[in-house]
């Protein structure tokens, strides 16, 4: 499967202490910067006339939110080659006349399955569902390279 993260192969020589030396492939990710960004005003926020640039969890706390809040298959710019790869498809299940259980699994699977194709996350779990009308909230817990991140989804 394509990642929505862009890759470089570095090789790396490993000595066996029997064998000799031994090539092997690795693959490294690389994410180019992410800045803080309101997502209420819908601008990026500034500190002494520059764009905040975020690193560790706070900069994956944002490419998530981002991830959830863009729908797949809308915006030509994520589409890479034949295959949509970036985003979430979503809103039409949440508006949709399915029983309400399997809303809430489809929902789960689809935010568990698009967040772990991030290298630097570790598992998606503790997903709480609030429905208040029209309206359904999502909370679940994001363990990464860099530990815990809480994180909610509006619907």
């Amino acid at each position: 499967m394509d990642s929505i993260l862009p890759t470089i192969d570095i090789e790396e020589e490993v000595i066996l202490e029997d064998s000799g030396i031994v090539t092997e492939e690795i693959t490294a990710i690389v994410r180019g910067k992410s800045f803080k960004f309101d997502f209420v005003a819908g601008d990026f926020i500034t500190k002494d006339g520059k764009v905040e640039e975020l690193t560790g969890i706070e900069s994956l706390k944002i490419w998530i939110v981002k991830l959830l809040k863009t729908e797949k298959h809308k915006f030509k710019i994520y589409k890479t080659g034949e295959i949509d790869v970036y985003g979430i498809t979503l809103m039409d299940l949440v508006h949709s006349d399915n029983p309400y259980f399997f809303i809430k699994s489809e929902i789960q699977r689809e935010i568990k399955e698009e967040l772990l194709k991030n290298t630097e996350i570790l598992s998606v779990s503790d997903f709480i569902f609030t429905r208040e009308k029209r309206t359904l909230a999502v909370a679940f817990t994001v363990n990464s390279i860099y530990g815990l991140a809480e994180s909610k989804v509006m619907f």
